[in-house]
């Protein structure tokens, strides 16, 4: 696919695989024949770099957003090169892990990564307690000096407060590990795009990606 020709083209022409491009690209904006378009992927991508190195913005902005572009991703597109993710109900940061960077199909650290994302976004409470019980509970701590994204706890908490043991039933994650992962798996996604090994799995293509992750911005007539 020439993508050059993008910038010749008016909204309306735009294939499925050349917004995807457009999507999945770092530019902070593309141009179309009438205007151009915004991802908000790059922009992401924009908050995290501002954010991670700064003192009162570094614990969860940089983060939060990562889980955003994995879900983003997990949700938007599926590799049609191998077998699909088992529950096609699952959450795009599973199929996104999955997918695009080689983790099991649920497997412990999908679920404790899945896990930390929702203790972030309820209450920031770097806990997570299971609403059934089948599901693992969680205390997570940050670790930057260890090599893997999460090094899970010898002992099993069972989510009672009055048997928490930080000492042996604490999940440590290298959270920026896990940010980097985020950001690289954009251009995994995007090689994987002009590979041709890249189906959009939203529901309704063009219009949906179009309206949820993409702005247009025409230009002023003359």
């Amino acid at each position: 696919m020439d993508y050059k020709a993008i910038k010749e083209k008016d909204l309306e022409e735009l294939s499925i695989d050349e917004l995807s491009y457009i999507h999945l690209t770092k530019y902070s904006s593309f141009d179309i024949k009438t205007g151009y378009l915004k991802s908000t992927l790059p922009i992401l991508i924009q908050e995290i770099r501002h954010a991670r190195h700064q003192a009162y913005s570094k614990n969860l902005i940089p983060l939060i957003s990562a889980f955003a572009i994995f879900d983003q991703l997990g949700s938007c597109y599926k590799r049609n090169d191998i077998s699909a993710y088992p529950d096609t109900n699952a959450s795009g940061i599973k199929k996104s892990l999955y997918y695009f960077c080689g983790f099991g199909a649920n497997c412990n650290d999908t679920k404790a990564l899945f896990a930390l994302r929702n203790s972030l976004l309820h209450d920031a409470s770097l806990i997570s307690k299971a609403k059934h019980a089948n599901q693992p509970n969680y205390i997570f701590r940050y670790n930057q000096k260890q090599s893997e994204y999460i090094k899970h706890a010898p002992v099993t908490w069972d989510g009672d407060f009055e048997s928490l043991d930080h000492s042996s039933m604490t999940t440590f994650v290298n959270t920026e590990k896990v940010i980097d992962l985020a950001e690289s798996t954009i251009d995994t996604v995007l090689k994987l795009l002009t590979n041709g090994n890249i189906e959009v799995i939203l529901p309704d293509k063009e219009i949906e990606l179009f309206y949820r992750y993409l702005f247009h911005c025409p230009y002023p007539q003359a």
